[in-house]
C-alpha cells in the first residue's frame, strides 16, 4: 500500500468534502454509445500540474465519483477494455461544487498496438510519481516471457540493482516470498514505486509488486503451449566441441474467469512445465591426477542429463459482501521435482542429489471502509513449504578447490518443512492535504529439519601434486589430503520457531501543488537475537521547478529521501530454498550433529563406505577440532541507512527522464567468523596487512559464530528514461556501482578471525555498469517485436592460495604481492606478481612453517580484486495476435484471459489483495473480435554471446612431473556460465522458443 495511488485509498481521500467545505468534486456515469452503463472503468483526475488529484473505477450502474477537490481546473480521463480512451481537460471545479461529468466512450476498432498509459508519460509530485518507477501492464506485459523464471529475471533487470548487498524484494498481491504466479493469471506489475515509503522494510529501488488478476463479469479464458528443443539452441560454449546430448523444454498454461453471481468472481489459473536439461562439466580428471599427470591433466568436458518438472496451480475468489466489504481467497499450489541435479561445473555426476519441493499457500484478503476517512485492509497468508533431496552417492566427498569435487555430496539427505504465517492490518485514510498510511505486520516461521548432511565425510586437497597416487589401491604415500571433516549425526532434527513484528505510520503532505513532504516510522522486532527494538525514520520529499497551471505542469521535480531499512536475521526464503540461519546453531550445538575438522596425518579412502571416524582413531592422529556453530550475544539486525537526491525531467509530451543519486551504508552486516581461531595471529600485523612469521596452528575446536559486526559503503548513480508512443514504448536505466565493505553476508568468513576489516575491499555486489532497455515495437502487418537488452561490467571475485595460512580452518587466505616475479612461488597474472606461496611450497596448516625469508612483510593482496567477464544478452520476443470469430458489438468486451472484477463499493473498486493498491482493469492485449489467436517467437541471448560466470580464484600452485611450479589449471577462467537474465531456460547459449496461445 505505497500512499493513497490506487483507487480505494485516493476515492476515500476524496471522502474529506464533509470535513472540508471548501473541497468539490466529480462525478457522473461512464456509458457506451449505445447509452449501456460501463461498470469498471477506470477514471483518473489530475491537477494543473499533472498530479493525480483522484483516480477511481466506476460501479455496477457505471457510476463514479471523486470527492476531496480544491477549486481550481483538472483534466479527466477514462479507460475500459474493448473501449477507446476519453479524456476531457480545464474541468473547472468551485469550492463546494459536485460537477457532472458523462464520459461516453466509443467502440474500440479492430487493432492490435502499444497501449499508452497516462500514468507512465508524465512526472509529478506524488510520492508514488517518481520517474524510475515502471508500471508494466498491456501490451509491455505481454512483451515478458511466459514462463516464470524466465519472467523473474526479466523483472529483476527491469527493476535494477537494489542499494546494498540484499537485494531487492519482490511483492504478490502484498506478500513477500513464494513462487511467482503464471503471468496469465498477473493484472499488473509495479517496479521501484516510492521508494522510501514506511509500509516496506527496504528501499524501494529494486522493489517489484505484482498483483494478479481478480474475476470478471463475463467468462474469459486462455490456454497456451510452448516449448523448444536443443536443435534450434546453439551449443554451450562450455562444452568446447564436446558432444551434448539432446535436451528439450515444453510447457503449458491456462486460465479461466468469470462472475459466480452477481456479488462474486472467480479466476483460475495453471502452469505445468516439462524439462529435460543437461549439467555441463568442466573439472580436471581426478583419475588422471591420481596417475600422476600433474604438468596438463585432462579436462572433463560432459554434458549429462538431469530432468526437472515444475506445476502451480491458483485459484481465486472475489466476493462482495456488502457496499463496505470485499473479500477476496486466493490459493496456490507448487510443485518443483529435479533429477541429478549438481551444484558446479566442476563438480562431478556422483555429486548430483535428487530433490522435491512442494508449497501450498493462502492469502485472504478483507478490505473494509471503517469511514467516510479510513479504508482497512486486513490481510492473512499462510505458507506450507515441504522440501526434500537426497544425494545420489553415500561415499566420501573429495575436491581440489576449484577444480573437481568427486565421491557423494556431502548434503546427503535434508528434509525441510515451513510453516509460515503472516498477519496484515493496514489502514489508509486521508486528512486534508494528508494521504495517511499506517498499520501492523505479524509474522511467524516455524521450522523443522532433519538433515544428515556431512555424515559421509569430506577429504580437501590444496594442490593437484598431493593428490597423487589418491585413487591407487591402497592410497599411495604421496596421497596428502589438508583436511578430512566428518559430521557424527547424534540427533538429526532441529526445529524453531521465528516471530518478528512491524508497526509503521506514513504521512505523504501535498503541501501545495508543487510540493509533497513525506514522512514515516517504522519499528520492527524479532526474537532469538538480543536485537528487540529498531526504529526506522523515513523521509522524503518532491518539489516542482518552474510554473505549471492549465494544460502545462512543471517540467522538472526534485526529489530526495533518506531512511533506515532492516534486514532480519530470519526471514522465509521462498519456494526451493534452504532452511533459515537458525537451523543451523540447533543442529551444531556440539550435541545433535558433532563436526570433526582433522588436520593432519590423513587416512585417505575414496571408497570407503563407512566413514572414518575420530571416534575409532582410523583417520589419522592429526588434530580432531570439534565444530559448533553459535549466534553472537549482541547480535543486531543489519541497518542499511539510504540517501537518495534526484531529477525527474519532462522530456518531451511522450518521454520521461530522471537522474538519481543514492548513497548507502551498512552497519551491523551479517557474517560468519571462528572464535577460536588463531589467538596467536599478531593483530599488528592484520592490520599492517601482512603474514606472521610462522604460521598459525588450527585451533583445538571451532566456535563459528554469527556475528553483526560488517560495514560496508555504496555510491550509485542512476539514470533512467522512458517513452511510450502510438507505435511503439521503451523504458531504460543504467547504474553506476561502487562498493566497499568487509562482508558480503552471512557466508563471509574473515581471513583473519580477530580483525574482519583486513577483508575490506570490493564487495560481491560491486558491479560497475548495468544497462537495461526494454521496448515494445510494432512492424507492419501488426507483428509484435519486444527486444530487451542488458549488459554488465564483471563482477567482483577473490584471489586466494587454495591453502589454509591463517588457522581459520578456511581455504581463503590471499596470495601476497610479490616483490619480484622470480621470487619462488610468485606468478605474473593479470593483477601483478602474486605470491602463493609465501611460506613455500607444501605448506599445510598447522605445519609450523615459517615465512619464506624473501616474502617477509610483503603485503596481503587486496579482497575482491579479480573481476570476472562482462556479460550481454538480448532477449527478444515477436507476436502476431489473429482475431476469429464474430466481431464485437457494441458494449461487448474482446477475448483477454481475465481481468477487473465488476463489484465493489461505488467509487472504490474492487478492493481485495490487489483492487486498491493500482486500481482494476483488464490488462491482455486483445483483438476486437470474440476470439484471438496468438503467435509467439521468443529467443534469449540472440546474439548467441558467450557470457560467462565468475572465474575461479584459486591459484592452488603445485609441482609438475619436471619438478616446475604451475598455477591451478582454471586459475582466471570460468568454468560456468553467467546466471539470472544471461542464461536461458536450457543449456543452449540461445534458446529459442515458439508459443501458440488462444484466448475467448
Amino acid at each position: 500500500m505505497a500512499g493513497l495511488t490506487a483507487s480505494q485509498g485516493t476515492a476515500l481521500a476524496a471522502q474529506t468534502a464533509d470535513s472540508n467545505p471548501a473541497a468539490g468534486g466529480i462525478r457522473g456515469q461512464v456509458t457506451d454509445p449505445s447509452g449501456a452503463v460501463i461498470p469498471q472503468a477506470t477514471v483518473v483526475v489530475r491537477d494543473s500540474a499533472g498530479s493525480v488529484a483522484g483516480k477511481t473505477t466506476s460501479d455496477n450502474g457505471g457510476g463514479y465519483a471523486i470527492h476531496g477537490l480544491r477549486p481550481g481546473k483538472y483534466s479527466v480521463a477514462v479507460t475500459a477494455q474493448g473501449f477507446a480512451s476519453y479524456s476531457e481537460a480545464g474541468i473547472a471545479v468551485a469550492g463546494g461544487q459536485m460537477k457532472n461529468l458523462n464520459p461516453a466512450l466509443t467502440i474500440a476498432v479492430e487493432k492490435q498496438e502499444v497501449q499508452v498509459q497516462a500514468e507512465n508519460t508524465t512526472i509529478g509530485t506524488g510520492a508514488d510519481e517518481n520517474a524510475n518507477a515502471v508500471i508494466i501492464k498491456g501490451s509491455d506485459l505481454n512483451s515478458l516471457s511466459d514462463d516464470p523464471d524466465e519472467l523473474q529475471n526479466e523483472l529483476q533487470a527491469l527493476a535494477g540493482p537494489s542499494a546494498g548487498p540484499n537485494g531487492g524484494e519482490i511483492y504478490i498481491d502484498g506478500f513477500t516470498g513464494g513462487q511467482l504466479p503464471p503471468k496469465s493469471s498477473i493484472r499488473e506489475i509495479r517496479v521501484n514505486q516510492n521508494p522510501f515509503s514506511a509500509e516496506y522494510d527496504r528501499l524501494g529501488y529494486g522493489r517489484i509488486e505484482i498483483f494478479t488478476k481478480p474475476g470478471t463479469d463475463k467468462i474469459h479464458g486462455g490456454i497456451q503451449f510452448a516449448g523448444n528443443y536443443s536443435a534450434f539452441n546453439s551449443e554451450n560454449p562450455l562444452l568446447n566441441g564436446s558432444p551434448e546430448p539432446s535436451y528439450y523444454s515444453y510447457f503449458g498454461h491456462g486460465n479461466v474467469g468469470g462472475p459466480i453471481n452477481r456479488f462474486s468472481s472467480y479466476f483460475v489459473s495453471g502452469f505445468g512445465r516439462n524439462q529435460e536439461n543437461v549439467n555441463i562439466i568442466k573439472a580436471l580428471d581426478p583419475a588422471a591426477i591420481s596417475n600422476g599427470n600433474t604438468l596438463n591433466p585432462p579436462s572433463l568436458n560432459e554434458a549429462y542429463s538431469f530432468p526437472t518438472y515444475f506445476f502451480v496451480v491458483s485459484p481465486r475468489v472475489d466476493i462482495q459482501l456488502g457496499k463496505l466489504n470485499t473479500l477476496t481467497v486466493r490459493y496456490e499450489f507448487n510443485r518443483w521435482h529435479t533429477t541429478n541435479s549438481v551444484g558446479g561445473a566442476y563438480s562431478l555426476p556422483s555429486q548430483g542429489t535428487n530433490e522435491d519441493d512442494q508449497e501450498n499457500e493462502v492469502q485472504a484478503s478483507d478490505s473494509l471502509i471503517l469511514s467516510r476517512n479510513l479504508v482497512d485492509d486486513i490481510r492473512f497468508q499462510y505458507r506450507r513449504v515441504r522440501d526434500g533431496s537426497s544425494s545420489v552417492s553415500s561415499l566420501p566427498s573429495y575436491s581440489l578447490q576449484q577444480q573437481f569435487t568427486a565421491g557423494g555430496n556431502s548434503q546427503q539427505s535434508d528434509q525441510d518443512n515451513e510453516d509460515n504465517f503472516e498477519f496484515q492490518n493496514y489502514i489508509s485514510g486521508a486528512y486534508g492535504a494528508h494521504s495517511l498510511n499506517f498499520g501492523t505486520r505479524l509474522r511467524m516461521y516455524h521450522d523443522v529439519n532433519t538433515t544428515t548432511g556431512g555424515s559421509n565425510g569430506s577429504y580437501s586437497f590444496a594442490n593437484a601434486a598431493n593428490f597423487v597416487g589418491c585413487l591407487s589401491n591402497p592410497p599411495a604415500a604421496s596421497c596428502k589430503p589438508i583436511r578430512y571433516t566428518y559430521t557424527q549425526v547424534n540427533n538429526p532434527l532441529a526445529r524453531a520457531t521465528m516471530f518478528d513484528a512491524a508497526l509503521f505510520y506514513q504521512d505523504d503532505w501535498k503541501v501545495n501543488p508543487r510540493l509533497t513532504f513525506s514522512y514515516g516510522l517504522r519499528w520492527e522486532t524479532q526474537n532469538r537475537i538480543s536485537d528487540k527494538s529498531d526504529w526506522a525514520p523515513r523521509f522524503a520529499f518532491a518539489y516542482a521547478l518552474g510554473r505549471g497551471s492549465g494544460k502545462k505542469p512543471a517540467k522538472t521535480v526534485v526529489r530526495a529521501g533518506y531512511g533506515w531499512f532492516y534486514n532480519r536475521f530470519t526471514v522465509p526464503h521462498g519456494f526451493g530454498s534452504s532452511e533459515p540461519y537458525i537451523i543451523t546453531p540447533i543442529h551444531n550445538n556440539g550435541t545433535n550433529l558433532v563436526q570433526y575438522i582433522q588436520s593432519g596425518n590423513i587416512v585417505f579412502n575414496a571408497n570407503q563406505t563407512t566413514p572414518l571416524t575420530p571416534s575409532t582413531g582410523s583417520a589419522g592422529t592429526g588434530i580432531n577440532a570439534p565444530t559448533k556453530y553459535t549466534i553472537a550475544p549482541n547480535f543486531k539486525a543489519a541497518n542499511d541507512m539510504e540517501a537518495a537526491v534526484g531529477v525527474d525531467r519532462q522530456i518531451t509530451k511522450a518521454m520521461t527522464g530522471n537522474v538519481t543519486y543514492v548513497f548507502s551504508q551498512g552497519v551491523h552486516q551479517f557474517f560468519t567468523d571462528n572464535l577460536n581461531a588463531a589467538a596467536e595471529y599478531p593483530l599488528a600485523d592484520a592490520k599492517a596487512g601482512i603474514y606472521p612469521t610462522t604460521i598459525p596452528n588450527a585451533p583445538p575446536e571451532n566456535n563459528l559464530q554469527y556475528q553483526s559486526g560488517g560495514f560496508y559503503k555504496e555510491h550509485q548513480v542512476m539514470v533512467t528514461f522512458r517513452a511510450n508512443y502510438r507505435k511503439f514504448s521503451f523504458f531504460t536505466n543504467y547504474t553506476y556501482s561502487n562498493a566497499r565493505g568487509d562482508t558480503s553476508g552471512m557466508g563471509s568468513v574473515p581471513t583473519v578471525s580477530s580483525d574482519p576489516g583486513l577483508d575490506y575491499g570490493r564487495t560481491t555486489f560491486d558491479v560497475a555498469n548495468r544497462f537495461m532497455l526494454f521496448g515494445n515495437f510494432m512492424l507492419p502487418w501488426k507483428i509484435s517485436v519486444s527486444p530487451m537488452l542488458m549488459a554488465n561490467s564483471g563482477t567482483p571475485y577473490n584471489i586466494v592460495t587454495g591453502d589454509e595460512l591463517t588457522g581459520n580452518n578456511q581455504f581463503n587466505a590471499r596470495p601476497t604481492y610479490a616483490r619480484s616475479c622470480s621470487e619462488s612461488g610468485a606468478f605474473s597474472t593479470a593483477y601483478g606478481c602474486l605470491n602463493a606461496l609465501p611460506y613455500g611450497y607444501g605448506a599445510q596448516s598447522g605445519s609450523g612453517a615459517t615465512l619464506d625469508p624473501s616474502a617477509v612483510g610483503e603485503p596481503i593482496i587486496p579482497y575482491g580484486i579479480g573481476t570476472g567477464p562482462s556479460n550481454v544478452s538480448v532477449n527478444m520476443r515477436l507476436s502476431k495476435v489473429i482475431g476469429v470469430g464474430p466481431k464485437l458489438g457494441e458494449g461487448q468486451h474482446g477475448a483477454s484471459g481475465g481481468g477487473g472484477f465488476h463489484g465493489g463499493p461505488h467509487g472504490l473498486g474492487g478492493g481485495g489483495l490487489s483492487g486498491n493498491r493500482g486500481g482494476p482493469g483488464r490488462m491482455d492485449q486483445e483483438a476486437a473480435r470474440k476470439y484471438s489467436l496468438t503467435f509467439s517467437a521468443w529467443a534469449t541471448n540472440i546474439l548467441n554471446h558467450e557470457n560467462l560466470g565468475t572465474p575461479s580464484g584459486a591459484m592452488s600452485p603445485s609441482l609438475d612431473q619436471n619438478g616446475n611450479l604451475k598455477l591451478s589449471q582454471y586459475f582466471g577462467e570460468s568454468q560456468t556460465i553467467a546466471g539470472g537474465f544471461f542464461h536461458g531456460p536450457s543449456a543452449g547459449n540461445r534458446v529459442i522458443t515458439l508459443e501458440a496461445a488462444f484466448n475467448f
